[in-house]
């Protein structure tokens, strides 16, 4: 006879396995082997599932790329380590193969970029791509930050699309740790001396990201360009401007001029 507790424990670990969708940190191989050209470690962005950077990630390897798609995991205290870890496995790769190191980063990926960047004067990564980067938010993103102050174990529901999310709650530790990480970088950063050439990718009508400060600070320095992008043609059936990681989330034809700079910019 079989233990009804044991059967509705069963059920709570399915249920929980199917809300949170946990995924690991993969390397996507060029199938150029003797031919690769870079090393590109792709980061994604706050409670996103992982795998939602693949198209990008694959992209990447038919222009003869190897590529380390990180996954950060649901402990922001690790955020730094994993993506230093990430990092340091990335170039150990890319100094055994002679090819340089580049950076793609969404939202909080992006960040935590900038963040090991500034925070690591003699890394050795080439040129990056921030799309949407958290650097600067709009104001209303600090409110989780400070509800976390009150609720240090509180959650908030998140509104981003079921198959983009990889769970149904960000915790509001997050959302400080984030913000921990937006003064850090604040701090640290001067765009007149982050001269690593760098590729901004924004839309104007972003939800959560200041992308008019963002690429007001870019135009000051000549080793950064930008580029604006829509989702006029999102084949989503909820637009958020803020999602530009995928051909469903901006469209085939932004699709298509976002690959082409990505292009142009890692010389590919």
């Amino acid at each position: 006879m079989i233990n009804p507790i044991s059967t509705q424990a069963m059920f709570m670990i399915q249920k929980i396995m199917t809300k949170n969708k946990i995924e690991k940190s993969i390397w996507f191989h060029s199938d150029f082997k003797s031919d690769t050209v870079a090393v590109v470690i792709i980061a994604p962005g706050l409670n996103l599932l992982p795998s939602k950077m693949d198209e990008l990630a694959y992209f990447l390897t038919s222009k003869k790329c190897d590529v380390f798609r990180i996954a950060l995991g649901n402990n922001p205290h690790q955020w730094c380590n994993k993506f230093s870890d990430a990092y340091d496995e990335a170039l150990e790769h890319a100094e055994v193969i002679e090819r340089p190191l580049y950076f793609l980063g969404y939202s909080l990926g992006a960040l935590l970029g900038e963040h090991y960047m500034l925070s690591n004067p003699y890394q050795l990564i080439k040129k990056c791509v921030l799309i949407a980067p958290a650097t600067y938010t709009k104001f209303y993103t600090q409110i989780p930050a400070w509800l976390s102050l009150i609720f240090p174990k509180g959650k908030i529901k998140s509104s981003n699309l079921e198959n983009y999310r990889a769970k149904s709650f960000t915790s509001l530790l997050e959302y400080k740790i984030m913000r921990r990480l937006q003064i850090e970088v604040k701090k640290k950063f001067n765009i007149l001396e982050f001269n690593t050439p760098t590729l901004l990718v924004t839309n104007p009508h972003d939800e959560l990201v200041n992308s008019n400060k963002l690429t007001k600070i870019a135009a000051l320095n000549p080793h950064w360009v930008s580029l604006e992008l829509s989702n006029k043609e999102s084949q989503l059936p909820k637009k958020y401007h803020h999602l530009m990681i995928d051909s469903a989330a901006i469209g085939p034809s932004e699709w298509k001029k976002l690959l082409k700079r990505l292009t142009e910019h890692f010389e590919l």
